[in-house]
């Protein structure tokens, strides 16, 4: 590549001057201006043999990318900045704390799960000063089992109804803390540098149960009993009354036993449940 330069030569004999011109190379420049050389005013820039290009001949025209930066901007997921009050804000929301709470125990190693000790020093999940305590906050919001890591259990709110007494032994060791959300949260805000992602804006954390589920009991038909005449009856001691059953000594609940057309009678269930029927 070369660069047009020129010099001003004066003739003493005919009082005239003219400007030269010449082509140098890119790396010569410096040598020819301390020569006494300029660059042109208009730079040209040549390959080898001298061919000048246009600027148009190497870019492609311009192309508005306004509505790719939007839709950059629109799809960005932005982060609060991960310090420690950013995050002990966060988990004022008992959604995300029970989010926290579920990370913290999937990201623990499974040779520290099942003893619950954290013996590693990894900085992944509960450290050893809150393992078993993290361990059992873990298994109340997953049901998981520490020895599968499959949901063997209902998953549970941390301010479930039943919360604060299932955790009462260890509430009762802090001064300050007056349900297991309290000890939930303490426990999260110290493992904080493990909780960048509940700080991305939309998250929501897991929403858990508060309260048990009701249960469905289902009555016996009454109606359907069966006679146990040939039974024997051998005592009766409290609410139950043993029979001598096939060669089998079986204890029934006394409330259970009526005597109907004349013969002893038991709820069909309650035979099935002895292996009667």
């Amino acid at each position: 590549m070369k660069i047009r330069m020129t010099k001003t030569i004066f003739q003493h004999k005919d009082n005239n001057e003219f400007q030269e011109s010449i082509h140098v190379p890119l790396e010569k420049i410096t040598e020819y201006m301390l020569a006494g050389w300029s660059p042109a005013e208009e730079k040209s820039l040549l390959t080898e043999e001298e061919d000048v290009f246009s600027d148009s001949e190497y870019f492609e025209p311009d192309i508005d990318a306004s509505n790719a930066v939007d839709r950059d901007i629109e799809n960005a997921v932005f982060f609060a900045e991960h310090t420690k009050e950013n995050v002990c804000k966060a988990i004022e929301n008992i959604d995300i704390l029970n989010a926290a709470i579920s990370h913290l125990g999937d990201i623990q190693t499974e040779d520290e799960h099942i003893p619950g000790e954290a013996s590693l020093q990894n900085s992944s999940g509960f450290s050893a000063a809150f393992a078993r305590t993290g361990r059992r906050l873990w298994m109340w919001v997953t049901g998981k089992d520490p020895k599968t890591m499959e949901q063997k259990w209902e998953t549970k709110c941390l301010s479930h109804t039943r919360a604060t007494k299932a955790f009462y032994r260890q509430l009762q060791n802090y001064e300050n803390f007056d349900s297991t959300v309290d000890l939930a949260r303490y426990i999260a805000a110290f493992h904080w540098k493990q909780l960048e992602h509940i700080l991305e804006d939309g998250y929501t954390g897991i929403t858990l149960p508060k309260v048990d589920k009701k249960k469905n009991y289902t009555t016996p038909n009454s109606t359907a009993w069966m006679p146990i005449s040939g039974a024997k009856v051998l005592s009766v001691k409290g609410g139950g009354t043993q029979i001598l059953w096939d060669s089998r000594m079986i204890w029934l609940p006394s409330s259970q036993i009526k005597k109907i057309s004349g013969s002893l009678s038991i709820p069909t269930w309650l035979a099935k449940k002895n292996n009667m029927i």
